[in-house]
């Protein structure tokens, strides 16, 4: 009847618990520092997953072996995870290891394994079967000579070593290893290996223990009994010890042993969880060899201390608890409110300073920021100044009263008795107050802009204006028209002569129109079908001769502003102009246009058309001068682009450039003809490059020259 009602409660309260993707079984009980310990480092290392759940089974081994038991832990969990499909379990310690063995294929069939804390030189198990059917095993490895060796570190005059481990399965595996590596230290210290656990036999053991000894400490779960010894009943027996204890393990760590090279059993799970993601992720795993867990040198700072041991003499590499706290872990509480408080206590302390020294540091900040200001504004040359909504100015530069008031203050004076073209020109004139206006006055060119500035509540607080002197730039712009000009009228003779030679042709037909009809006349055979073919002939040479004269005298006039112009037809015009005095000197002009369809350019046409007739006329004369080598010529004009200029070239079979010419052709006043001016590229590169923007270069080619031109298109596309 006991049997069955454990059973029912045993289903009953396992239920309780959430069992969906991985099942932990550990070998012992919940509460146990080792099994929670493998616990912690499982879930640290499953924290990769968030879509898995770890339900937690406990055999409870260490209180309970007898077989009746695990026969009703079997038929427990036969009837709770019927329905229940794990993708992994993982079995902790040798009781659940063995468990899981002997029950896998009723109760984990086709399920991944992994053992965890078997130990490495006394496993319990068949490790090569257990490898061969590809379960994982992660192997805890109990340091052993190295953790004597620590304790001789520690404690250089050690005699004598008390070893207190129990006849636990797990102990038993180990404790003829134990004593093999003590012999091996028969040379430097004695030793008793105390394996009954019976408490109060140690405990009168501790208070005969000699001078200059220790205590090594395993396991200690059951008494001479085989009954459980609960932690806190072992605990407090390793803290009546009057030497230093050392553990082989983490359990009591923290609590009253030193601790020395331990074994770890965060890093026991960690290993199996790891290796649990790594299946459960479709990872390649190696099967053939077992994982070992990892140990690490740990003391207790504090426990050292208290047996007045050095901890200097502690092995590299080791990791202390309970080290003394800084100055700022001890007060840290209280730094954190003081580094709250101080931005406050600082706040208000510079607020009060600040009231103190208010306006004394006003008023010299106030004078450095004029004088400082003073000497930009003075150093500007333009004239500035500012002035109230009432008209009176507030202040000015040196400037401004050396130009436009004899040098004096004008301060506090209203603005139109000191400056009158301020109320006569500018304010009448701008339509808005960032407009730029150009005025005249006293001769001389002036550019001005006003701006409105806001006083400290955000209303109108008046103007400011500053007045440029642009005279010279005006100059400038006007000599640069004035040699543009100048060039042009270079170019007029060469038109000249092409009109010349446009006109022999009507003026040959005029002629004879003329001898025909007086041929008629006095034949008596002028009819009016005749008169009407004379006029028609006539008046197409006229209109022919007119439009001539038309495109020369708008080719002369200069271009005031840029305006959207035909490239292509620019092109043709000029072509029109030059087709007779090309052809009279036998040469062939050629005109490629590979645009795709008709573009515009924003600039100034005739000044376009100047600089193209110029490059052609230069590579006419190219052309001539290479007469020696051969009879004909040919210029060819290609018209193209991309996607973000207009590419003109100008090619020429002529003689070419010289090297030195290259590297002067567009300055002023530099020529290679004999009664040249040097003004015509350089006239060119003005155009091209200061007035539309764009870019002019010379190359020579394999049989003449190139004159490139790049306009960007930032043109209007009919």
């Amino acid at each position: 009847m006991f049997k069955k009602l454990f059973l029912i409660f045993f289903i009953v309260s396992s239920l309780s618990a959430s069992s969906k993707y991985i099942l932990l079984l550990h070998s012992y009980n919940k509460g146990l520092v080792w099994s929670e310990d493998i616990s912690k480092g499982i879930d640290d290392s499953l924290k990769v997953l968030p879509d898995y759940e770890l339900s937690t089974e406990y055999l409870d081994n260490k209180r309970n072996k007898n077989k009746e038991y695990h026969k009703l832990i079997r038929q427990a969990y036969i009837e709770k995870f019927k329905k229940q499909k794990f993708d992994i379990v993982i079995a902790a310690d040798n009781a659940a290891v063995q468990f899981v063995l002997k029950h896998k294929n009723e109760l984990f069939k086709n399920t991944p394994l992994v053992f965890t804390g078997i130990e490495e030189m006394n496993p319990g198990i068949d490790v090569n079967e257990v490898l061969k059917d590809k379960i994982s095993l992660i192997m805890e490895h109990k340091p052993l000579k190295s953790a004597i060796e620590s304790i001789l570190q520690v404690m250089p005059d050690l005699k004598y070593l008390y070893v207190i481990n129990d006849k636990t399965y797990t102990s038993e595996m180990i404790n003829k290893i134990i004593k093999e590596k003590l012999d091996s230290f028969k040379n430097r210290i004695d030793y008793k290996l105390y394996l009954d656990g019976n408490i109060s036999q140690i405990y009168k053991d501790f208070k005969t223990l000699p001078k200059n000894s220790a205590v090594w400490f395993g396991n200690l779960y059951l008494n001479e009994n085989e009954n459980y010894i609960p932690f806190l009943k072992v605990n407090k027996l390793l803290n009546s010890s009057p030497v230093p204890v050392f553990s082989m393990t983490d359990y009591h760590l923290g609590k009253g042993v030193i601790g020395g090279h331990l074994l770890r059993g965060y890093y026991v799970g960690y290993e199996a969880g790891k290796r649990a993601v790594e299946i459960m992720q479709g990872k390649k795993v190696d099967y053939t060899k077992p994982i070992l867990a990892h140990t690490q040198y740990v003391y207790d700072y504090k426990v050292m201390e208290k047996y007045g041991l050095n901890t200097n003499l502690v092995p590299a590499g080791s990791i202390f608890i309970n080290e003394p706290e800084t100055f700022f872990e001890k007060y840290k509480v209280w730094i954190y409110r003081i580094f709250i408080i101080s931005p406050f206590i600082l706040f208000f302390l510079v607020l009060a300073l600040i009231n103190i020294y208010k306006r004394d540091k006003l008023s010299k900040q106030l004078i450095a920021e004029n004088k400082r200001e003073q000497v930009l504004l003075n150093n500007v040359k333009s004239a500035v100044f500012w002035i109230d909504i009432n008209g009176y100015i507030r202040g000015h530069n040196r400037s401004f009263s050396k130009i436009f008031y004899n040098g004096k203050d004008g301060i506090g004076l209203y603005i139109c008795d000191v400056f009158k073209p301020f109320c006569t020109v500018i304010t009448k004139e701008k339509t808005s107050i960032d407009e730029d206006i150009e005025f005249v006055y006293n001769d001389n060119s002036f550019f001005a802009r006003s701006k409105t500035y806001y006083d400290e509540n955000g209303k109108n607080g008046g103007t400011v204006t500053i007045i440029t002197d642009i005279t010279e730039k005006k100059q400038l712009e006007i000599n640069k028209q004035f040699i543009i000009q100048q060039s042009k009228l270079t170019e007029v003779g060469e038109m000249l002569s092409a009109i010349v030679h446009q006109w022999k042709v009507p003026l040959i037909e005029l002629s004879v129109v003329a001898h025909k009809m007086q041929s008629y006349y006095k034949k008596d055979k002028l009819s009016k079908e005749n008169m009407d073919g004379f006029f028609d002939t006539i008046m197409k040479q006229i209109i022919y001769m007119g439009d001539t004269i038309d495109e020369f005298r708008q080719f002369i006039k200069p271009s005031n502003k840029p305006i959207l112009f035909d490239i292509n037809k620019g092109i043709n015009e000029i072509e029109t102009i030059l087709d007779s005095s090309l052809k009279y000197n036998n040469i062939q002009l050629e005109y490629v246009n590979n645009l795709d369809s008709s573009y515009s350019l924003f600039g100034y046409p005739n000044e376009f058309k100047q600089v193209l007739l110029n490059i052609i006329n230069n590579a006419k004369d190219s052309i001539i001068l290479s007469r020696e080598f051969k009879k004909s010529g040919k210029i060819m004009i290609l018209l193209s682009r991309n996607a973000t200029y207009i590419n003109l070239s100008v090619i020429d079979d002529g003689k070419g450039f010289d090297a030195d010419a290259l590297k002067h052709l567009f300055e002023a006043f530099y020529t290679n003809k004999k009664n040249g001016d040097g003004f015509g590229l350089y006239m060119a590169k003005l155009i091209i490059e200061n007035k539309m923007h764009g870019t002019i270069n010379a190359f020579n080619t394999e049989n003449g020259a190139n004159i490139e031109i790049l306009l960007p298109l930032n043109i209007e596309r009919d």
